[in-house]
């Protein structure tokens, strides 16, 4: 098997790489997904004055996510020695090209949204809009500026540093289109819906794009913002308006055919190796991948049947 650098690895230290990105993926899970669901359902059969307590409830959820995402990706970038700077590039771009990149990135995963909820709605699944990782949407906390505060701001720059800056980084050593699509299904998977696995995907194959075409995660930890910004503004709109959404949003749809049609967006193209295809069924049948990956799903299950 060749890595990116066409340097010679061996199965046995490709698949123990591999299982030590899902250990650490597993940790990962266990901090932000599993144990945050345990500790709700907790208090829901406890009654805990803790949920009547809306900013220490999501204090707690925010010191959990952000520290059970910060030290497995850390760990992770430390032991496959990615420096910083491969993750952070000091960039050049004008603000409008990100808007762009927004807009486009936006009305795909909308109608991807869409499709979703439409599919698992036959069977009584269908989601709400994506929600950030570890907390799930809930409209009776938009108005909690600490819960507003993780959904725009604090939720886009730990999933970019996690999964776009380190996983990204450590899978393309084995080839950037294995790395990209990859990371992009641990992502969806790490999503805490059945309906949002298929925008959570659309969504870490854009963006995992954009990172490679800059080589910094600086640009889609904006474009991530501005597409939580723009879903939270969609959740809070008066209903006295409400009815007009759709109209808005077939504009913007209109203007993101547009803007890809002429070229004003920019494709980004990913090499695709010609090991590629044992180094997916490599990673994926690792055992640690799989526990991780189960976990995820088993957390989703769980948060359906409860």
């Amino acid at each position: 098997m060749n890595n990116i650098s066409g340097k010679r690895i061996s199965r046995k230290t490709a698949v123990r790489h591999f299982n030590i990105v899902g250990t650490l993926l597993t940790v990962y899970t266990l901090f932000v997904l599993v144990i945050p669901f345990v500790f709700h359902y907790y208090l829901v059969s406890t009654d805990s004055y803790i949920l009547k307590d809306t900013f220490l409830y999501f204090g707690i959820y925010f010191l959990v996510v952000v520290f059970g995402t910060v030290i497995p990706f850390w760990l992770m970038r430390q032991f496959f020695k990615i420096p910083l700077r491969l993750i952070n590039t000091k960039i050049k771009t004008a603000f409008v090209n990100l808007f762009v990149q927004t807009i486009v990135f936006f009305t795909i995963c909308i109608v991807s949204t869409y499709v979703s909820n439409i599919l698992f709605a036959h069977f009584g699944l269908e989601g709400k809009l994506i929600s950030g990782i570890g907390l799930s949407y809930d409209a009776g906390y938009l108005d909690n500026l600490l819960y507003v505060f993780m959904l725009v701001i604090v939720t886009p720059m730990i999933e970019e540093y996690a999964f776009r800056g380190v996983l990204l980084s450590v899978l393309g050593k084995y080839g950037k289109n294995f790395g990209l699509y990859a990371s992009a299904v641990v992502f969806a998977f790490a999503h805490v819906h059945f309906a949002e696995y298929l925008p959570a995907f659309c969504m870490g194959v854009l963006l995992g794009k954009t990172a490679l075409r800059y080589r910094s995660i600086g640009p889609t930890i904006i474009i991530h913002i501005l597409f939580n910004a723009l879903i939270y503004s969609l959740c809070v709109i008066p209903s006295s308006i409400a009815g007009y959404m759709a109209y808005g949003l077939a504009g913007v749809f209109i203007i993101s055919i547009y803007l890809y049609i002429s070229g004003r967006y920019e494709r980004v193209y990913v090499q695709k190796l010609n090991s590629a295809s044992n180094t997916y069924l490599l990673f994926f049948s690792c055992f640690m991948v799989i526990l991780s990956l189960m976990l995820m799903i088993l957390q989703t299950v769980f948060s359906i049947l409860i």
